[in-house]
């Protein structure tokens, strides 16, 4: 039940419509304004600091009760024998048949390939109440290793399933797996629930810190998340929740302790440790996750402080061809995680880029969203956009921004030190093509713009634009990214040429366009190959879920990664400024 001492955004999120708060409810951000009817007047609020009372009637917009995000779920598989942790064996009742005086356990034991240790009480209990009934055909044991998870009758070898599941920081996604016959089955995505108490980590960590009962609230969010796709996924295909019997999963090192229910507040502080950068095992009864409650349940190890099994299951992706030469891997987003090395040894660090990225204070920003722009070419005096879903827009998201700032240097708009000319500085200097775009020109509240959109071509009728504010954003997350390649190289040892492919996943990475990246300066060209490799994490964690040979190698590749902390490298500060400066070339 809402109380009246919780805010409209507990409410909503209550009712299933969780909001934006990318500022993690401090009422700064401004991206869950909401309209309300109060004493018969209706008035705009921000959902985070307002709170409910009686006849309140809340309002919301199509977008925030139906949002639509562009999650990406695709990353390419190498490929694997398979060879799942978790099998089932079916066992006919004539083998079943306990010699005179001996255990029946002992017996079944003996008659399997692998030395399975003497299961739980639990288990005890059911084998004796199910082994000697006369109608059964025999029956089947699930186990884990040398662990025994499950008994049933009859033969259940083909109810066999399991999850593989990636929890980043906005998005999550998992993939149901047939563990009998290696099938993938689906793919479901969602907005991690954490969303509605901040859009990046850090905020997310002093949550937990600041506020009584935070943790559990936030691990509570994600399990929720999680037992959803879980339900959509067993309505689609109408297996049984009782059949799931493992769950791989990986995650940056927050989601990591969030998930898990660890305390977070010293991953948050200098030296940034981890409660455990091992991979944890638990049971599916020990989170409420809602399958086998015996099912296995195993968080991939993390790499060190804030770069966790998320990239490990990046690295795991790659096939084994791919570590042969020098490589820059760059996961991009509000944390980016930046590795670099061979098949023998790497480095990995990573860079706070802030949310503007994902659209997080940006003025117009937003996730991608239905309605949010995600591409913008400047032409002949004219502006191009292409929205998510098609129609008009309601803001902007991460790849966007980047095309806009981009195209925005391209013609002149924006100079290398990131200032927004005004119209009349504009038409002075601006090539004769180019001079329709100074009608795009304005000042707003004191504030230099660049308008994307017109009342008229806007969803909400009201103007979306680029603020001098936006573009300082972008250079602060262009120059922690850059910063970070640059000096993670000079640490390796190598000159940047002597890299054989740069490398960039996640799902910023996947939909933002790399030239004009590499044109601003937040991605280096260096003269390197650079490509694309989708939800490489996806990937990974679906590997080790699949393949013994993936999982064996593991803690081999995790040994040979070591973590770099960028902010105590005494040449960090003056990198950063210096790559401020849109460089146009990099």
């Amino acid at each position: 039940m809402i109380g009246e001492s919780e805010t409209i955004a507990s409410a909503c999120a209550f009712a299933g419509f969780p909001l934006d708060q990318v500022c993690g409810g401090r009422g700064t951000c401004g991206k869950c304004k909401v309209e309300i009817v109060k004493n018969g007047e209706t008035k705009e609020v921000l959902a985070c600091q307002e709170k409910v009372s009686d006849e309140l009637i809340i309002l919301l917009k199509r977008d925030q009760i139906n949002k639509k995000v562009n999650i990406l779920t695709e990353g390419d598989l190498i490929p694997v024998e398979f060879d799942p942790a978790v099998k089932k064996v079916y066992i006919e009742k004539e083998s079943l048949k306990t010699p005179p005086c001996s255990g029946d356990w002992e017996n079944i034991n003996n008659l399997l390939n692998v030395d399975i240790k003497t299961p739980s009480l639990e288990l005890l209990q059911k084998l004796s109440n199910i082994l000697h009934k006369q109608d059964i055909s025999g029956i089947t044991l699930t186990y884990w290793h040398n662990e025994l998870l499950d008994l049933d009758v009859n033969n259940t070898e083909k109810d066999l399933y399991g999850f593989a599941i990636d929890v980043g920081t906005t998005t999550v996604v998992a993939y149901l797996y047939n563990l009998h016959t290696g099938e993938r089955m689906g793919i479901y995505s969602a907005l991690n629930g954490q969303v509605s108490e901040g859009a990046d980590v850090i905020t997310r960590i002093l949550a937990c810190i600041n506020n009584p009962g935070g943790l559990a609230k936030l691990q509570e969010k994600i399990l929720d998340t999680i037992n959803q796709l879980v339900e959509q996924a067993v309505n689609e295909h109408h297996i049984d929740n009782g059949d799931i019997y493992y769950v791989a999963l990986c995650g940056n090192s927050t989601m990591q302790h969030l998930f898990l229910g660890l305390n977070p507040e010293f991953l948050g502080k200098s030296p940034f440790t981890s409660t455990t950068t091992s991979g944890v095992v638990t049971k599916a009864k020990q989170l409420n996750i809602n399958i086998n409650p015996n099912a296995i349940v195993y968080f991939l190890p993390l790499i060190g402080g804030f770069v966790g099994a998320d990239t490990l299951a990046v690295l795991l992706s790659l096939p084994e061809t791919d570590h042969l030469g020098y490589r820059l891997i760059i996961d991009l987003g509000t944390n980016g995680e930046i590795v670099i090395g061979n098949k023998d040894r790497m480095l990995a660090a990573s860079t706070a880029a802030g949310p503007a990225l994902e659209g997080g204070g940006i003025q117009f920003g937003m996730r991608g969203t239905t309605g949010a722009i995600e591409r913008v070419n400047l032409q002949n005096g004219n502006i191009a956009i292409k929205v998510i879903g098609g129609g008009k827009p309601t803001g902007i998201c991460g790849s966007g921004l980047i095309d806009a700032v981009a195209e925005m240097l391209r013609v002149g708009i924006i100079t290398e030190t990131g200032k927004l000319l005004k119209k009349e500085e504009y038409l002075n200097t601006c090539p004769p093509e180019y001079r329709g775009l100074a009608d795009r020109l304005e000042t707003i509240d004191g504030i230099n713009c660049f308008i994307l959109a017109t009342e008229e071509q806007s969803q909400n009728g009201q103007k979306i634009y680029i603020t001098q504010k936006d573009i300082r954003a972008v250079q602060l997350a262009k120059s922690a990214i850059y910063t970070g390649c640059n000096l993670l190289v000079q640490e390796y040892g190598i000159k940047p040429e002597q890299l054989k492919e740069i490398l960039i996943a996640g799902a910023f990475g996947n939909y933002i366009d790399i030239e004009k990246g590499q044109y601003i300066g937040l991605l280096p060209s260096w003269g390197v190959p650079t490509r694309s490799i989708g939800n490489a994490a996806g990937a990974g964690v679906q590997l080790f879920m699949l393949s013994k040979e993936i999982r064996e190698k593991t803690y081999d590749i995790q040994r040979k990664v070591t973590h770099i902390e960028l902010a105590t490298n005494p040449y960090f500060q003056n990198e950063f400024v210096r790559n401020m400066k849109f460089s146009r070339k990099s």
